[in-house]
């Protein structure tokens, strides 16, 4: 995945070595080849890998005189004919053009305002030295990553964190506050790194920086898109299928050979069906990776409303779609304790899901090694194909005849008094919950939450840590998930450069995020949930995944992995102890939990498992923050 950087000296004082050894935190991240220019106070970096057929003409930065302009970009541009049509690009010269070319096309033609008219997946900057200006923008939504560093005197960004480690004027310290947030739960400030004084631009955002002052501005946001009413679910269906084809279609552009994650759930294989249908056409099948438990699942898992073993369902799928070639991976080979590590290095920061670290880093490892430069996903559905819609939003008539009297009076009345933003609820909550709702899911220590003023800092910024929550307007809750998601783009960023997998994923293309949002809340309950995306699939799923009521669980065997590996894990808690990590973590608790899962693995709760993994990947993020500065002068 490619990469550009740049650093502007607001004070006036000229660029020397400081591109190169940005270069030198990321020159290990596979790529092609890798270019750098500076005009004064100001110097671009591009570190190009193939991604599109016509990446192989790329050619940034680029310095253009007669405009006294400076300008990068890297990414993968979706509208493409729409582009070359409005810009007037000779047709000979289309198929070759890179995205780069193209991008720069459309912001000397409509400046700043060029982001509202570009799909896809891409970063760029320009710098205009007369006006000693610096623009830097980001896709709406996408594997993307922009971070940066600014004080009084410099400007530095990069599309990968390493990217910034390296210089010297970087801090190389652990912000503990986000430490203590992925600890107990609560996400905080999304735009804030894991490491002191980096920030995080976040989707559909651009940044305009100039000696006097950096202004952030914000350029599509899915709170704006409106409910449309009147039409019929077929309607609906059929403006959500022809979008989420589309968006499919323009991820299958590919240098190299594509590959998908593929579980037994709706969003991945709807994903991987459509493109198996396309690449069907062209004479080519689609390659899937899946993990699959290497022991039982859990026996404490819910029965019969949760499965553990997606491998049945998968199998359906490539036998109906009859163009995938399936892999399973157990990760027999990859304990999770070293799969945290490999996830961390991979992933660029810890993530809640510490649990799933082991399978994650297998499924991108093993497609790189299998030559693999492009990995679908389906992984935010959740806020837009699949949403399961709001039932406490439905009117009560509806309610009644879905639930009876008992469930229409509790989502009508009892949910908005206890669960709702009023004085009763939030008296209810604190009794229910105490004042430490995180308490049974997180490790922290009291007393590095006290020293962080946790409870006040959450308190003061409004956030509901019970997650008993209720929503009156329904597409508040589909937004909150996306929201909650904003940190995986940067992590799957992360992946794409450390990997050179670029991640792609149609269901959290804005197509399908603007058509999932205006389809109104009613259309999602039919004779189940989820019922937009079941009948949209109707005839290309098989039945025992289209109407599956069932939840997977990843990771179902976790806890059996864990004590197949508990020397390895004995070893971690005694560094833990060593390291004096007791300041961070409740050591002596995690003790005990590790105690009875040895004692009784097979009713030990994998949840709790989970929890302990949490903390023993915010544990090693410690431990490598010198592998990751390792450029550092």
């Amino acid at each position: 995945m490619s990469v550009i950087w740049g650093l502007l000296y607001k004070d006036g004082r000229p660029i020397t070595d400081e591109l190169a050894v940005m270069y030198s935190g990321i020159h290990a991240f596979p790529h092609e080849k890798h270019s750098i220019i500076v005009q004064g106070n100001c110097g671009f970096g591009h570190m190009l890998t193939y991604n599109t057929p016509e990446a192989v003409n790329e050619s940034m930065p680029k310095w253009l005189e007669t405009a006294r302009l400076m300008f990068v970009a890297e990414g993968r541009i979706d509208n493409r004919e729409e582009l070359f049509q409005a810009l007037s690009v000779p047709a000979q010269e289309q198929a070759g053009m890179p995205g780069g070319d193209l991008m720069l096309m459309a912001y000397l033609r409509w400046g700043e305002n060029c982001v509202d008219r570009l799909m896809g997946k891409w970063s760029l900057a320009a710098f205009h030295t007369d006006q000693q200006k610096l623009f830097i923008a980001r896709d709406k939504w996408d594997y993307t990553d922009i971070t940066y560093y600014a004080d009084d005197h410099v400007f530095a960004f990069a599309t990968s964190e390493k990217g910034l480690l390296p210089l010297p004027f970087v801090p190389k310290e652990i912000d503990e506050l986000k430490v203590a947030q992925l600890l107990i739960a609560w996400p905080g400030d999304y735009t804030k790194s894991f490491i002191k004084g980096l920030i995080h631009l976040q989707p559909a955002h651009t940044l305009q920086v100039t000696r006097e002052k950096v202004v952030l501005h914000r350029y599509w946001n899915y709170a704006d898109i409106h409910v449309r009413k009147g039409l019929k679910l077929e309607d609906y269906v059929e403006d959500l299928f022809n979008n989420l084809n589309k968006a499919v279609t323009a991820r299958l552009r590919s240098y190299t050979p594509i590959a998908a994650t593929l579980s037994g759930g709706l969003d991945s294989s709807t994903v991987c069906v459509l493109a198996a249908e396309q690449l069907a056409k062209q004479g080519k099948r689609l390659k899937t990776y899946s993990h699959v438990p290497q022991f039982e699942p859990s026996a404490t898992l819910p029965q019969p409303k949760v499965f553990g073993n997606e491998k049945p369902y998968i199998e359906a799928i490539v036998e109906t779609a009859g163009n995938i070639d399936p892999t399973f991976l157990n990760s027999a080979e990859l304990s999770p304790l070293a799969g945290i590590k490999e996830a961390l290095r991979m992933c660029g920061q810890p993530f809640h899901g510490a649990c799933n670290a082991y399978w994650v880093a297998d499924i991108y490892n093993s497609a790189a090694k299998d030559h693999y430069g492009t990995m679908l996903m389906g992984e935010f559905g959740n806020a837009t194909t699949s949403w399961n819609g709001l039932d406490t939003a439905l009117p009560a008539a509806s309610l009644l005849k879905r639930y009876g009297m008992k469930g229409m009076i509790v989502r009508k009345v009892f949910m908005p008094v206890l669960f709702g933003n009023t004085p009763f609820a939030h008296i209810y909550k604190r009794v229910v919950c105490g004042d430490r709702p995180w308490g049974d899911i997180s490790y922290c220590a009291r007393t590095f939450e006290d020293s962080l003023q946790i409870a006040e800092q959450i308190k003061k910024s409004g956030f509901d840590m019970s997650r008993k929550l209720y929503f009156k307007n329904p597409k508040s809750h589909a937004m909150r998930i996306l929201d909650l998601n904003v940190a995986r783009l940067a992590m799957g960023a992360n992946i794409g450069c450390e990997t050179g997998l670029e991640l792609r994923d149609p269901t959290g293309d804005p197509r399908v995020i603007e058509s999932a949002l205006a389809i109104p809340n009613e259309m999602y309950f039919g004779d189940m949930n989820r019922w937009v995306l079941r009948t949209m699939m109707k005839g290309r799923l098989p039945d025992m995944v289209r109407l599956n009521a069932k939840k997977g669980k990843q990771s179902a065997d976790i806890v059996a992995r864990l004590y197949a590996h508990r020397d390895e894990m004995e070893r971690v808690l005694a560094d833990m102890e060593s390291f004096g990590f007791g300041r961070v973590l409740d050591l002596p608790r995690i003790r005990t939990e590790w105690e009875k899962l040895k004692a009784d693995q097979t009713n030990y709760p994998m949840d709790t498992a989970a929890h302990i993994l949490r903390s023993i990947m915010v544990f090693e993020l410690y431990r490598m923050l010198p592998e990751f500065c390792q450029g550092s002068v």
